[in-house]
């Protein structure tokens, strides 16, 4: 798999599970949420929302019918009692439940206390629902104290002309033991009289404020009762606060609900911005870390050295002490591979440069040394020669002048080569590519062209294709190549050895070939894999004054130029073999 396809399918997993988590965290926040506002309900409003809640959470057992214990206890905050009736009236579980409440409720009596017509401590509400085909009568009380305790003042109403009630020692005591206050209104809704009123609530009041807070007392604060007297036209108000301590009077600035809307969208939002940052960090340390080792082999690559930087412990970095990818790298493969593949060709050429260089050092001097030794003899000479103390014969002068001739050739035939291997080194194409017969034309060169005293005739057998090979070549590079991979052959070789070279058809290849096959001293691995560098000599220049040691390249050189592939097999001891092909143009 590629990399562009890796990355894809690795961020797209990434967004997806960012996603999942995002959602996941978004649910959680809604059902908290749903679950604060339905105990704030369960709370404000326990005679409806909790006693349905309660039936729908109850299960039936052997032991008999079990409420939700969070219900229960919401049961107690709210200071009420809780009681399972049966079909006969007869309580069979109850909870919280005060001793002056009845155990058994004859039809009538539970109704006439339901309805307020019989008098009863508690405010008591019904709830009746069938489940699992048995019928739950459940009832929820709260005791009443404070409708209790405004009548019990309605009976002793005295209001001073100071605006002050007046009440029994005894009522004093128990309302301000319960944290209430009382207020008379006039028939217009103005206070005439309180005692122990909070500064919040307000001195008059209109019929629907008066309705309002009655019925929603969650949003003022206070619970009230009220008691209207037909006789004075006075309204007797009782208000108690909701929670002990709490007689503010007045709802937030934000609404219960609200608040807790708000705390959840807060949490969620909270949550979401740790796991981006966490995820952030995660991303940073799972692509950032890779992408930084890669900058810095790059760097480091820049500076020559061309290795992969190594931990503390002296191990790369992208990979295992097992040698596997660790999982942060592995799906930069492709990258690394890369890299690694560059840092080894650099590596090699780097070496492959220093090592020319020094070839190259070598061959310079080699190179001058041939030069300098023919350059010598032909100034010794020279010298000789200008010499007025002495006169040279006709026969000595001859000869001197012969020796300054050969050398001088020797000279040019250096300098030529050194020319022309940078001229092959530059693709020189051939002048003019001519149409020739290899088996003639060999025989011809062989026969005066090719003609070396140190050689020797019998050294050098030919054996001609057994038809005609025609090519197009350009035949003086042929005769070029012809000459140095001869001379190669005899001159660094044994006096013994012998050359054979071969003119062959290759069918499967459509040329034709030339072969020089020698029974020499062959050459060992490294000296046949640099027989064609330019600055590589396998002998000292020392061997023999004549050739430059660029000959083989030289002759590699003009081959590929005129078409055709040198190709050499050796092994020390068993001889060389060089096969030059070119492609065949005409068969006949």
């Amino acid at each position: 798999m590629k990399i562009k396809h890796r990355l894809t399918l690795r961020f797209i997993f990434q967004l997806v599970v960012s996603g999942i988590v995002v959602l996941l965290i978004a649910a959680a926040c809604a059902w908290w949420i749903l679950l604060r506002l339905a105990d704030m309900s369960v709370t404000q409003d326990f005679t409806s929302v909790g006693l349905e809640r309660l039936v729908e959470s109850s299960e039936l057992s052997k032991d008999g019918i079990r409420f939700d214990p969070h219900l229960l206890e919401q049961v107690k905050l709210n200071k009420g009692w809780l009681q399972s009736l049966d079909e006969h009236g007869r309580v069979d579980l109850s909870y919280n439940t005060p001793k002056d409440v009845p155990l058994n409720y004859a039809p009538g009596e539970l109704v006439d206390y339901w309805n307020k017509a019989k008098p009863f401590p508690y405010d008591i509400y019904l709830w009746i629902q069938e489940k699992d085909g048995k019928l739950f009568t459940i009832i929820y009380g709260t005791k009443n104290e404070m409708r209790l305790l405004l009548e019990e003042i309605n009976q002793h109403p005295a209001v001073t002309p100071a605006g002050q009630v007046e009440l029994p020692a005894s009522l004093q005591e128990r309302v301000r033991k319960l944290g209430a206050y009382i207020q008379v209104l006039d028939a217009s809704g103005s206070e005439v009289a309180s005692y122990n009123r909070p500064a919040s609530v307000p001195q008059k009041y209109t019929v629907q404020e008066l309705v309002l807070r009655a019925t929603y007392s969650d949003r003022y604060g206070f619970r009230i009762a009220s008691n209207y007297q037909e006789d004075t036209k006075y309204t007797w108000v009782m208000g108690l606060p909701l929670s002990s301590g709490d007689a503010t009077g007045e709802q937030g600035l934000i609404p219960e609900e609200l608040r807790i809307i708000l705390i959840g969208i807060a949490a969620m939002f909270g949550a979401v911005s740790i796991v981006f940052l966490l995820f952030s960090a995660w991303n940073a340390h799972r692509f950032g870390s890779p992408m930084l080792h890669m900058l810095a082999w790059i760097e480091s690559i820049g500076r020559g050295q061309y290795n992969e930087p190594l931990d503390r412990t002296g191990q790369p970095l992208s990979r295992k002490r097992s040698g596997k990818w660790r999982r942060r790298y592995a799906v930069f493969a492709d990258v690394m591979q890369s890299l690694h593949k560059l840092s080894t060709t650099l590596q090699r050429d780097q070496d492959l440069r220093q090592q020319t260089n020094m070839l190259r050092d070598e061959w310079i001097a080699g190179i001058t040394h041939d030069l300098k030794t023919p350059l010598s003899s032909i100034k010794g000479y020279a010298h000789m020669l200008a010499a007025e103390n002495y006169e040279w014969s006709t026969m000595e002068v001859r000869k001197f002048s012969s020796t300054m001739l050969d050398k001088s050739e020797h000279m040019d035939t250096l300098i030529n080569d050194l020319a022309l291997t940078y001229r092959v080194n530059a693709r020189i194409q051939p002048p003019e590519m001519e149409e020739i017969e290899l088996n003639s034309w060999m025989q011809e060169m062989l026969t005066h062209r090719m003609v070396h005293p140190s050689w020797g005739a019998e050294r050098i057998i030919f054996k001609p294709a057994e038809v005609e090979t025609t090519v197009m070549l350009y035949p003086p590079w042929l005769e070029r190549v012809v000459h140095n991979i001869t001379a190669n052959a005899l001159m660094h070789n044994p006096p013994d050895t012998r050359l054979t070279i071969s003119i062959r058809r290759d069918a499967q290849a459509m040329g034709g070939m030339i072969v020089f096959e020698d029974n020499g001293m062959g050459m060992d691995e490294v000296t046949a894999n640099r027989l064609f560098d330019r600055y590589y000599r396998g002998t000292d220049t020392s061997v023999a004054t004549e050739g430059s040691g660029l000959g083989m390249a030289i002759s590699k050189g003009l081959v590929e130029a005129m078409g055709g592939t040198i190709q050499v097999e050796t092994a020390l001891g068993q001889g060389t073999t060089i096969m030059v092909l070119f492609c065949l143009r005409i068969d006949s």
